[in-house]
């Protein structure tokens, strides 16, 4: 019988490891490290109550948001959070041995936005974002759960202004409104987003501007008075509306017809791309009186009115209507000095006779010598009785 020989080689064999320890290493090998304290990672909402958020990160473990952290988060947030939704989360304790993986939903959201605001400096984007307050210094707008500082200088629609007391009117008017903002410096290290309103004013007045047109009727803010007109704003720009074309009669300071803050309507006449400029007219809207009186009156008829200015060459005198016609000294009764002055006084009112109308031109004829003394003398009696006390 023969006896098979079998040979053997010497072939190095692996140790042989307890089940439990062999699953556990290759537990680690395809589980993900856990993660370190600081980062910023996504997680998706397990569970949702009041007082707990659990949330799978992709790690060994799923993270929690503790009671304290929940506190600190929104509340018109949380309400529109629900399960299933994927939200940014910062790592506020890795685990030891059994202890639990601790995540923050408002550091997470507050790292996520310094994130973008860094993207924002970066890109120098555009934003429109809401004035939450203001200071001395500036203004404060809202970017996410963080807050931008815009200095007074980089503000618009602080220019033209010089009054204390009206620089701070107008600074808490912006606040609740959504103002056009671009970061120009970023400090993470401090807490520091500063803004800037100019650039990003421009780009929406130059879109705006492209958008008017002459004979457009708009509607603006009444932001400043001065002497020589009124500041009307709408939109992101800001025109002017001068006093000769406030009202169709004539007016010493804007004041007398316009107050700050109302709202007007005011048609376009002018625009000055280059410059950003545009004139307004409000006396456009309004009927026009030269019009008015061309149609009610004519040559010939007798019109009394209130001497509101004395030359050497005549006197000018208003109507009820709101024109103004001229008494020529020619047209003057006959007097010594031959002087207006010497015959007239201002405010006085006389009875005078349309020699001309011209409403075109704006200009009204008078005279006073082609009034009759009859006409005169039933006039006089006329005011007499207008004047007397009314009988109890």
């Amino acid at each position: 019988m023969l006896v098979q020989q079998v040979k053997t080689t010497n072939q190095p064999t692996s140790p042989t490891l307890p089940s439990d320890e062999r699953f556990e290493t290759l537990l680690n090998a395809h589980e993900p490290e856990l993660l370190r304290r600081g980062e910023i990672v996504e997680g998706t909402i397990l569970v949702l109550d009041d007082n707990l958020v659990i949330l799978d990160v992709g790690a060994k473990r799923d993270a929690i948001v503790p009671p304290q952290e929940l506190a600190e988060v929104d509340d018109h947030f949380l309400d529109e959070l629900e399960t299933g939704d994927v939200v940014p989360v910062y790592v506020t304790h890795t685990p030891v041995n059994n202890q639990e993986l601790l995540v923050s939903l408002e550091k997470g959201q507050r790292e996520q936005d310094w994130q973008r605001a860094e993207e924002c400096f970066n890109d120098q984007s555009l934003m429109e974002l809401e004035v939450v307050g203001h200071n001395k210094g500036g203004i404060l707008v809202q970017f996410g759960r963080l807050e931008g500082f815009v200095p007074n200088s980089h503000i618009p629609m602080l220019k033209n202004t010089h009054d204390r007391r009206e620089y701070t009117h107008k600074k808490a008017k912006l606040v609740g409104s959504v103002l056009p903002v671009q970061i120009i410096e970023l400090d993470r290290n401090r807490q520091r987003i500063i803004m800037s309103a100019a650039k990003a004013y421009e780009e929406q007045q130059k879109k705006q501007l492209e958008t008017l047109a002459i004979g457009q009727v708009i509607s603006g803010q009444i932001v400043n008075l001065v002497k020589y007109g009124a500041f009307i704003n709408f939109g992101v720009l800001t025109g002017l509306l001068h006093i000769s074309e406030i009202t169709w009669h004539h007016i010493d300071h804007p004041s007398a017809k316009l107050t700050v803050d109302d709202e007007i309507e005011v048609m376009v006449i002018d625009i000055d791309v280059e410059r950003k400029r545009v004139s307004l007219s409000r006396k456009q809207l309004l009927p026009d009186p030269w019009e008015q009186f061309a149609a009610e009156y004519t040559v010939g008829d007798l019109i009394d009115g209130v001497v509101t200015s004395i030359t050497d060459f005549g006197a000018f005198v208003r109507f009820d209507a709101g024109v103004e016609g001229l008494i020529h000294v020619s047209e003057m009764p006959l007097y010594v000095s031959g002087k207006p002055g010497d015959l007239l006084q201002l405010n006085e009112r006389v009875l005078t006779r349309i020699v001309s109308i011209q409403p075109e031109q704006q200009r009204i004829g008078l005279s006073m010598r082609r009034v009759a003394a009859a006409e005169e003398i039933k006039w006089l009696a006329e005011q007499r009785h207008k004047s007397l006390p009314l009988a109890e």
